[in-house]
């Protein structure tokens, strides 16, 4: 069943799509009236049933099992205090290591507005008024970090298909 939001969702898309189809012209303008015809046609059906009738994928099942809280696996775990102090003298050492490296990039001829020069100095004073939060950050850097590199592998295998080439023309 369609809930109040997502009936304005949907009537602020079908404003949006209607104020872009406006400006627009050509085969491009086509489309955008076909898909507001689609989407004028589903507003005006019967109530939306589509996600109670849909099959629970894994990432639902996931979100379900982790609902419960009833993993029984995590009673089989228990949290070992030797660990926590190696966690957290890991961070330091890791927290160290990165403010090292930070410093060692900055150029000696930085101006004050440098990026780098910026960036080191800002690591520099959170190392030494919250040496906690200088840790959470740059786990949470670490891990926006990995998410890049994640997400650029993916644009680079999708770079690396073949790509048709363009004829050069012929000057007369």
């Amino acid at each position: 069943m369609r809930t109040d939001a997502t009936a304005a969702i949907h009537a602020q898309l079908i404003a949006a799509l209607e104020r872009r189809a406006a400006a627009l012209d050509g085969e491009a303008r086509r489309a955008l009236e076909a898909r507001l015809a689609e989407l004028r046609a589903a507003s005006t059906e019967a109530p939306d049933t589509t996600a109670a009738t849909s099959p629970a994928g894994p990432l639902r099942e996931l979100l379900d099992y982790l609902a419960d809280g009833t993993c029984a696996d995590r009673a089989a775990y228990p949290d070992i205090p030797a660990l926590a102090d190696f966690r957290q003298l890991w961070s330091t050492l890791r927290a160290e290591s990165q403010l090292q490296q930070s410093v060692a990039h900055v150029p000696t001829d930085a101006g004050p507005l440098n990026s780098t020069a910026l960036a080191s100095r800002a690591i520099a004073l959170m190392r030494e008024l919250s040496p906690a939060y200088l840790r959470s950050f740059l786990a949470y850097v670490d891990e926006l970090s990995w998410l890049d590199n994640l997400g650029s592998v993916g644009a680079a295998a999708t770079a690396g298909a073949p790509a048709t080439r363009k004829r050069a023309r012929r000057k007369p």
